[in-house]
């Protein structure tokens, strides 16, 4: 998994053509917000595992620090917008009510036709800015995603990842099935036999075939979990490093350190510390 600890000091933008059957080569995370809309064509975005078809139209919010990635389905020109949490915050509030709803990234959000082109405009002003790039452009990037952000409140018509469920058919739908036990039962001991049992798949097979659909291997996507997990009982509980590594499923806790920090960049405790101030002032979760 391809992780991006690099954060952003603005809002950037870049627009780009991909073939047919173009993948990404991993999944990736980074510290940052990243809006995905797809201009023209269709591919699937995978977020933790879940599929999210897209079409013409479609944007996507992909909150910090949460697995994804990408499968082209047809030629498709998309726009890729970066930001930070500031970049929509004023006076330690988000700058409009319902932002905050945006941005959690809860699934796909269609601009209907009569407003898309309303809304690439922001965003070719925004790829134009990106091309001016100085002192002021920052401050004309913060303009126009407020601007973007508030539009797609008022006009984006929101799809769940339920509403993408019945796009599943044959194996994937069974490796998909595979992807909700782990999410389910992250806590308990799971192994690939099991998982294969499960799907009615030999082992090599579904090993292969779970890599194809989520973009990740099992024990990867696995170990994701329970580090998502994990985070989230660092931030919420007064548990002890020990037993939130055991009650998210790893075996002893110098495990559970060392995945967190290749993944986090910070050992558990250390992540804790830097978070807690931060979580005690602002008691929206953006995740």
């Amino acid at each position: 998994m391809q992780i991006s600890a690099i954060d952003i000091d603005r809002i950037y933008i870049n627009s780009l053509v991909r073939p047919a059957n173009y993948r990404m080569a991993e999944n990736h995370f980074h510290p940052y917000y990243e809006i995905y809309y797809l201009v023209h064509g269709s591919c699937c975005m995978y977020v933790t595992g879940n599929p999210y078809p897209m079409n013409a139209g479609d944007c996507i919010i992909i909150p910090p620090r949460i697995v994804h990635t990408n499968t082209y389905l047809s030629s498709c020109e998309r726009i890729n917008l970066y930001f930070r949490k500031e970049d929509f915050m004023e006076d330690g509030k988000p700058f409009f009510p319902g932002a905050d709803e945006l941005i959690r990234g809860d699934g796909i959000c269609h601009i209907p036709s009569a407003y898309r082109a309303q809304e690439e405009a922001i965003f070719k002003r925004m790829l134009a800015e990106e091309s001016v790039n100085d002192s002021a452009t920052p401050i004309m990037q913060k303009l126009l995603i407020r601007q973007l952000l508030i539009d797609l409140s008022r006009y984006g018509i929101m799809h769940s990842p339920a509403d993408t469920d019945h796009l599943a058919e044959g194996t994937d739908k069974e490796i998909l099935g595979a992807a909700q036990y782990i999410r389910e039962h992250y806590s308990q001991p799971i192994t690939l036999d099991t998982l294969a049992d499960k799907a009615g798949l030999s082992a090599s097979y579904f090993s292969r075939r779970f890599r194809q659909v989520t973009g990740m291997r099992m024990k990867e996507y696995l170990t994701f979990v329970r580090l998502t997990n994990a985070e989230k009982e660092l931030l919420s509980t007064s548990h002890t490093i020990t037993e939130i590594a055991l009650n998210c499923g790893f075996s002893n806790s110098n495990y559970f350190k060392d995945a967190f920090k290749k993944t986090y960049g910070m050992s558990p405790k250390t992540y804790r510390k830097s978070r807690l101030p931060e979580r005690s002032s602002d008691h929206s979760r953006f995740r």
